[in-house]
């Protein structure tokens, strides 16, 4: 591995922004935090991380595509997503310090840098622009990927109310229009095991969110506090 170039470390930076946008938002904080960072060339077909192992490294997507897997319950690996650079991945491990959710593999040849936990832990509690551009950072990139997951819920529920609607009503004479709807009926079946999958990771009881949730609150109050403080003394 090696650092990554300042071309390359300003045009991430610039597109991380871009794509996961947060107040206060600055590519040159994302910089200086990608910076810290080593560079990490990965083959088409291997596993950058892996289901169940323990999350001690995130990345950020510099170039290519990656695909993002889960096993649902039946043991099947589903792809949840084709993420295309760039991109933020394997962090929610890192922060709440359990296993892998998701097994990401390079779909052709991809670059990443590669950040370590011990970097994670020290720059989250900075009072930097790095630190809070950082923590910052990776709510929206939470907050993007619930909000991917309450869309794909929100249209399997929807494509499988209308085709329970259409099979209830009367047959029709065939006609001349073109029909803009998909040929083949939606599959509910792989679409609530594929649902599964993706809701896996959050599969914990009430308590384990009540914790989950006074952390992300005391993370937001302090840096509410931090931030207030800077401004302040300027």
């Amino acid at each position: 591995m090696s650092q990554i170039s300042t071309t390359d470390s300003d045009e991430l930076a610039k597109r991380i922004v871009t794509q996961h946008y947060f107040p206060g938002a600055s590519s040159v904080a994302i910089e200086r935090v990608l910076s810290k960072g080593a560079l990490r060339n990965v083959p088409n077909g291997e596993e950058i991380c892996s289901e169940g192992d323990p999350g001690n490294e995130f990345f950020f997507l510099l170039r290519g595509h990656i695909s993002v897997m889960r096993r649902d319950i039946t043991g099947t690996n589903r792809v949840l997503s084709n993420t295309t650079s760039p991109a933020v991945f394997g962090h929610m491990a890192v922060i709440d310090g359990s296993k892998r959710s998701a097994t990401c593999v390079a779909n052709g040849p991809v670059e990443v840098v590669v950040l370590q936990r011990s970097q994670l832990d020290r720059m989250i509690t900075e009072d930097s622009v790095a630190g809070i551009a950082l923590r910052r950072l990776l709510i929206a990139s939470l907050c993007d990927q619930l909000s991917g997951a309450n869309g794909f819920v929100r249209k399997i529920v929807f494509d499988h109310g209308n085709s329970t609607t259409e099979s209830q009503q009367p047959a029709r004479p065939p006609t001349k229009t073109v029909s803009l709807r998909r040929a083949e009926p939606t599959n509910t079946t792989e679409d609530l095991q594929t649902v599964s999958a993706m809701l896996g990771g959050w599969a914990n009881d009430l308590a384990d969110l009540e914790k989950v949730q006074g952390k992300v609150t005391l993370v937001m109050d302090e840096d509410m506090k931090r931030t207030n403080h800077a401004q302040k003394k300027r």
